[in-house]
């Protein structure tokens, strides 16, 4: 067993080419660095420590404010990793976010998992400068039925220290789409 860990451990210093730096040896084909990427600098506004005000319907029907707060840092100037923490139906509610633009396909990703998820949320969107407004297209399990269900994230920036971020599904009675949950953020001073 130590044998196939150190030999597996090996593989990439035997395939890199040690005439060149390991820089070199990084870059794929048909990418720039992430600073060449003006979509990038997009990301830079999140960055920071957030209050936040979650808004939703309780199992009752009538509407709930949580607090919460997260902590968003930037990762080589291309990724952002959230740490999300509040109070969801009346239980703590930890979760993680990993947001970042792809060069390649010219798309905002994310990857977003929770406490009570049982599975990974996928993601892909745009960023509208005139409006302030990256749009995601999400899909994920939906564990109170055990099938995967897709929506949209929508987060609009009202200024620097300040942005609403909406949960919106489509629904199943009359086919239009319905705001599930707001999260109104403040940068914390």
């Amino acid at each position: 067993m130590l044998l196939a860990f150190a030999v597996h451990s090996a593989i990439p210093l035997i395939a890199q080419d040690s005439t060149k730096p390991a820089s070199a040896n990084a870059k794929v084909k048909g990418s720039r660095s992430a600073a060449a990427h003006p979509e990038t600098d997009v990301l830079k506004q999140w960055v920071g420590d957030w209050d936040a005000t979650i808004e939703s319907t309780g199992r009752d029907g009538k509407p709930v404010t949580n607090p919460a707060k997260t902590t968003v840092k930037l990762l080589g100037k291309r990724w952002l990793i959230t740490d999300f923490e509040g109070t969801f139906l009346g239980a703590p509610f930890l979760g993680h976010e990993v947001l970042g633009y792809d060069p390649i396909d010219k798309k905002y990703v994310l990857n977003w998992i929770d406490g009570m998820a049982t599975g990974f949320a996928t993601g892909e969107g745009h960023f509208d400068p005139a409006t302030k407004t990256l749009t995601l297209t999400v899909s994920g399990r939906d564990d109170s039925k055990g099938t995967m269900a897709n929506w949209r994230q929508i987060d609009i920036w009202k200024d620097a220290d300040h942005h609403d971020w909406t949960l919106r599904v489509v629904s199943p009675k009359d086919g239009k789409e319905q705001i599930q949950m707001t999260i109104r953020y403040s940068r914390r001073k």
